[in-house]
């Protein structure tokens, strides 16, 4: 099995490498936790390393498309004061941007189930949930341990 981490990390920052050329460099905290987030959907999931191979790439294409999404709808929120027509305007966007999400973990939940068994495509839906709400707490966790400090 750590053998297997192992490998699954090394592409996954092979492929994040060599993606990085047009993007700023990420903190060593965001890398770390990317690293969790592959050894933790790698361990759910169960992926052999052949399929961590193929899997990978894949994924962090998704992932950068839908970050992209939600960067698009964080430039369009709501600000104090605006009109009605703004304001449809920005309803509006959401239900797009949704829908383009929604679209887009379709298509990609298609491609993975080309390369995974569908049993494994139906958990990374839940393993993603999982992993992040395990995040949330520990980042919880960690800003009520640096408040406790303070006082």
């Amino acid at each position: 099995m750590k053998f297997l981490l192992i490998i699954t990390s090394m592409l996954f920052f092979l492929g994040n490498t060599i993606s990085q050329d047009s993007k700023p460099e990420k903190s060593k905290a965001i890398e770390r936790i990317e690293a969790h987030k592959i050894a933790f959907i790698t361990k759910a999931l169960n992926l052999t390393p052949e399929e961590s191979q193929k899997f990978w790439p894949l994924y962090n294409e998704y992932s950068d498309k839908e970050r992209m999404l939600r960067k698009g709808f964080e430039t369009n929120k709501p600000k104090r004061g605006m009109s009605e027509d703004e304001a449809n305007k920005v309803i509006d966007y959401y239900f797009d941007n949704e829908q383009r999400k929604l679209t887009l973990r379709k298509n990609y939940y298609d491609k993975f189930k080309m390369i995974l068994p569908a049993t494994k495509v139906v958990r990374l839906h839940f393993a993603e949930n999982k992993f992040k709400r395990k995040l949330l707490k520990k980042l919880k966790k960690n800003r009520r341990k640096k408040g406790k400090r303070k006082r």
